[in-house]
């Protein structure tokens, strides 16, 4: 999992269970350097949704999209962040999540 496999490389990762409450820790959480979210997310906001009014709200905070299929109308672009499309690799997620977390 993506999670246990970004706390081993010594990210502290937060757990959203929706893109809704992702913003609610923006909100309360001014470290936050990186979010790093699936297409597919439950609530009001999908995860391409999240990530717009993340570059809006939070211009300092980078974001990282994936998903194994996508929504009709996305093309895979994310203004100032990075699309990976599933499957990824690990390596390649930790090594950009290192890059934009500097």
């Amino acid at each position: 999992m993506a999670v246990d496999a970004l706390e081993v490389e010594g990210f502290e990762v937060i757990e959203a269970p929706s893109a809704d409450y992702a913003v609610t820790l923006l909100e309360a959480r001014r470290d936050i350097s990186v979010v790093f979210t699936d297409i597919t997310m439950p609530g009001t906001l999908n995860g391409h949704d999240l990530a717009r009014l993340v570059r809006r709200a939070y211009p300092h905070v980078h974001v990282l999209v994936s998903s194994g299929a996508l929504p009709p109308g996305f093309s895979g672009e994310v203004p100032d962040g990075r699309f990976v499309p599933k499957p990824y690799r690990m390596t390649d997620i930790v090594r950009i999540i290192r890059e934009m977390a500097r």
